[in-house]
């Protein structure tokens, strides 16, 4: 009987490497494979990110210019800002002959002859380049001048983004893999030590692969698996990653001996008790296995019975309360990686486009003022496209949660009713809309555009669940969200709330459906019919006010929204609203600085229309050797916040030390908070986020006039009555 347990307990261990052993492969595979296309999309997305960029600056008038001189030496001296204001690590800058006329890069190790011969090898959009012991990711534009059918070309420019093993790991989850880079079975670069690169060079199949496919090799005499993936060019790469099979399997040595003792313990109680064990604790851990074979392919409604209050029935509680937490964790996760994806690719791109759109708008609102009326009506447009691409990017940037809000005190009750005129047309006739605005609600401190964004959102999303008419309730009421309810919903904290709900007799949503509505890009509209960003912008910006939104639904009765968002007292003043107009006239000097030469023109001119005597500047360094001949007064310094060479803050303080009888307008068009808290820019000082009008420029600089001759009256009459 003892041999027959003797036996069992053997067979048992066998059976239960193999499985961990092919578990673990599996494990492996998995990730490697995830890993590769994760990178595989993050490069995606990032090359177009890039060619919009090399796009974007190939388009400008200044450039085309530019190349239209075709001289080398102005070219070269001319181009060196755009490689800062492109975020490149090198720019190159080809004429139509295949001349190449500016090179510029960050690296000093790059041969130019080198860069030379590779873009005459280079003929698509992108391309991988390996130039000086450093890896390239390249993208490139053509540089074109006229319009269909006389459109010629003046050239190319050409972007390049270094990657090292740090750049790809801070793009992807890359856990404990080693990545490598490969061209044509040589190693370019790679997180495994140089010693070892000819191991991997030699064991490497030879044969015909396909992406994607797992292959195990041998290095310095360990085990790896490993994965690649294909990354096009004229000159293309293969990505590999590697994950340590040995080690990975490493612990069942540490198994096997457990199970050994286990066995030989076993044996010796006998078999009475072995059969016991066997029944009592074998069979539960059995469908705790398969609970975790189902939890490994992704399934979390598996089924585990639970019987009994003995310890493998609290155990079996203890993995179904794992599993749940796994659960919420994951879709977390996933959520906020999309959410972190887009938020990055709109951040990105704010600064610089910000700029353009004010270029836009500016220049449309300096030639309204001239044109005849059959000219308005398209410059009119211009203005109007200009608004749209601004109000795209501040709603990109307000679902990832980016966008730097300018928050007053308001009364709920006034924003929603001054609304209530715009929504009945809105959600038209065949919908009724019902309000009720409680006198008992507080003050709010939310940004008023934003807010009004948030209810018209939660309006249009009422109006499509009830495409045959129905009713839609807006309302207002002052609660208080205690402990408990906190205790269940980790994001708020306990305190006085107003809460603005709408409701709507609409087809309402399954769970399934409520799961995912707060996700960008998630609608379950007909294709063209909505972009899913909609109640994504509506989270985003109730999460950037420090609120909470709920929502409760049931099919075929209706949908319920109720956001909160934290109370002020009644007794809080409401900021006064003043009486706009045109731009108000003036006089004095202003002290400009701005790196965006196209931007700076186009402020200078709108100021000196105005009455102002505008100095300029491209950096701080500049302005204060502007400052330094300029003897008179200077009355307002307006200053981007992040330029080369010297910042706005820096230069300020610089200034301050040789006169201080100036005010100081700051400009930044970064989203970041961080960039904006590091800035240093004073509590006195006023903050203009891009883009924004000439008018709104023209108004602060008349406001802080008035100020400064406020103070000094009060100065004055001081120091008479002393």
């Amino acid at each position: 009987m003892l041999a027959v347990v003797f036996l069992l307990t053997a067979a048992v261990l066998v059976l239960v490497q193999a499985r961990m052993k092919s578990h673990v492969r599996e494990d492996l595979a998995s990730a490697l494979r995830s890993e590769s296309h994760v990178y595989a999309e993050i490069e995606k997305a990032r090359r177009e990110q890039v060619q919009q960029t090399a796009a974007l600056i190939a388009s400008q008038p200044s450039l085309k210019t530019l190349m239209s001189t075709n001289d080398r030496v102005t070219v070269e001296d001319v181009s060196e800002p755009i490689l800062q204001t492109s975020h490149a690590d090198f720019l190159i800058l080809e004429n139509s002959s295949f001349e190449m006329l500016a090179f510029h890069s960050k690296s000093d190790d790059v041969p130019r002859s080198t860069a030379r011969r590779l873009m005459l090898t280079t003929n698509g959009e992108e391309d991988w380049w390996f130039a000086g012991g450093h890896l390239y990711d390249v993208s490139f534009a053509a540089i074109e001048a006229g319009a269909a059918p006389e459109r010629r070309s003046l050239g190319r420019i050409a972007l390049g983004r270094e990657v090292s093993p740090k750049t790809i790991t801070e793009r992807g989850t890359f856990g404990n893999s080693t990545l490598v880079l490969v061209r044509q079975d040589t190693v370019l670069l790679s997180s495994l030590p140089a010693s070892v690169w000819g191991e991997f060079e030699a064991a490497l199949p030879h044969g015909p692969a396909t992406s994607g496919s797992i292959q195990e090799i041998n290095i310095a005499g360990e085990r790896y698996l490993t994965s690649f993936v294909e990354l096009p060019g004229d000159h293309p790469l293969r990505f590999y990653s590697l994950q340590s099979y040995d080690q990975a399997t490493g612990f069942l040595r540490y198994l096997n001996q457990m199970l050994v003792t286990l066995g030989a313990v076993a044996v010796l109680v006998g078999a009475f008790i072995a059969f016991f064990v066997s029944r009592q604790i074998t069979r539960p851990l059995e469908r705790l296995v398969r609970g975790t074979q189902q939890l490994e392919k992704g399934d979390f409604e598996f089924q585990i019975p639970i019987s009994g209050n003995d310890e493998v029935a609290d155990l079996t509680r203890s993995f179904e309360e794992m599993r749940d937490s796994l659960r919420k964790s994951r879709e977390g996760s996933l959520r906020s990686a999309r959410l972190e994806a887009v938020g990055k690719l709109a951040g990105g791109v704010a600064h610089d486009f910000n700029n353009l759109v004010m270029i836009i708008k500016g220049y449309s609102d300096l030639l309204l003022g001239t044109a005849d009326p059959k000219e308005k009506a398209y410059l009119e447009e211009i203005k109007n496209a200009g608004e749209r691409a601004s109000a795209l990017t501040r709603q990109l940037l307000a679902f990832s949660r980016k966008q730097v809000l300018e928050p007053q005190v308001l009364d709920p009750n006034q924003t929603v009713r001054s609304m209530v005129k715009m929504l009945r047309v809105l959600i038209g006739e065949d919908v009724e809309l019902v309000t009720s605005f409680s006198d008992r609600v507080g003050r709010v401190q939310a940004d008023p555009g934003q807010l009004e964004q948030v209810v018209m959102n939660l309006a249009v999303n009422a109006r499509d669940a009830m495409p045959d008419g129905g009713k839609l309730i807006i309302e207002t009421q002052a609660c208080y969200l205690d402990e408990s309810y906190a205790a269940t919903h980790s994001e708020v904290i306990p305190g006085s709330y107003v809460r603005i709900a709408t409701t709507d007799t609409g087809c309402g949503m399954s769970k399934e459906i409520l799961g995912h509505i707060f996700e960008p890009f998630f609608t379950t509209k007909e294709l063209g019919k909505g972009t899913g960003l909609g109640l994504a912008t509506v989270y985003g910006i109730v999460k950037q006010s420090r609120g909470h939104i709920s929502v409760y639904s049931e099919p075929g009765v209706g949908t319920t929204f109720k956001v909160y968002l934290p109370s002020l007292d009644k007794s809080v003043p409401l900021p006064i609203t003043q009486q706009t107009g045109g731009p108000p006239k003036g006089e004095g000097t202003i002290l400009l600085v701005e790196d965006e030469p196209s931007l700076r023109v186009l402020a200078a001119e709108s100021l000196q229309r105005l009455g102002y005597t505008v100095l300029q500047a491209g950096n701080g360094l500049e302005a204060l050797a502007v400052a330094e001949k300029h003897s008179a007064k200077i009355d307002v310094v307006v200053t981007d916040i992040v330029m080369p060479r010297m910042g706005g803050p820096q230069f300020v303080e610089n200034l301050r030390k040789k006169r201080d009888d100036f005010a100081v307008i700051f400009m930044s068009g970064y989203t970041e908070a961080a960039a904006l808290e590091n800035a240093n820019i004073g509590s006195d000082a006023i903050l203009l986020n891009k883009p924004f009008s000439s008018d709104v420029l023209a108004r602060r600089i008349s406001e802080l006039q008035q100020k400064m001759a406020g103070s000094a009256a009060m100065s004055m009459a001081a120091g008479n009555a002393g």
